[in-house]
């Protein structure tokens, strides 16, 4: 009934309303299918996306794992040091072997007994592939200095001549 009573005017304006609203659902419309279209790629997993097939199943845990040695030069704890420090002095001191700077200290700690220290190459490296070290031990009896020479041949470094010299 309403109808009857419509301007011209306001029939005019319903229609580019109506005109509008159709213009954004040709716009809206290839958006929200875009959105769609990323939405689904993005839940139905790279697999397929990247060629891989059933045939192509990825297999894990095929190599058995390999034990790694810590590098670390061979010699016996010289008396009066504990074989767990005398380990961890010889980590630093491989290290500090290794290490450019010539002198390098290299400080170590044994967080089970304690004691601590420095690994330190002396002077430069001899013709025959060795050179002279000094270790630094502080542990509950006191601090010690241990010397001695340490020898690469080849893949492992040996150390030799190796004294407590006494108490710092």
């Amino acid at each position: 009934m309403w109808r009857q009573y419509e301007t011209a005017d306001q029939g005019d304006a319903k229609t580019a309303l109506y005109r509008a609203i159709a213009r954004r659902r040709t716009v809206v419309r290839p958006l929200v299918a875009g959105a769609l279209l990323c939405a689904a790629l993005a839940l139905s997993g790279c697999g397929s996306l990247l060629g891989m097939s059933d045939d192509d199943q990825l297999v894990t845990g095929s190599l058995k794992p390999q034990p790694v040695a810590l590098s670390m030069p061979v010699g016996e704890a010289p008396q009066g040091i504990a074989s767990t420090d005398w380990v961890q002095a010889k980590v630093a001191l491989d290290q500090a072997l290794k290490s450019r700077d010539a002198g390098a200290s290299m400080p170590w700690q044994n967080t089970i007994t304690g004691a601590r220290g420095t690994s330190t190459p002396l002077g430069a490296l001899k013709d025959n592939g060795c050179r002279d070290f000094r270790i630094g031990v502080v542990d509950s009896t006191g601090e010690h200095w241990v010397q001695g020479e340490a020898c690469r041949d080849g893949k492992a470094t040996t150390l030799s001549q190796v004294r407590v010299l006494g108490r710092a």
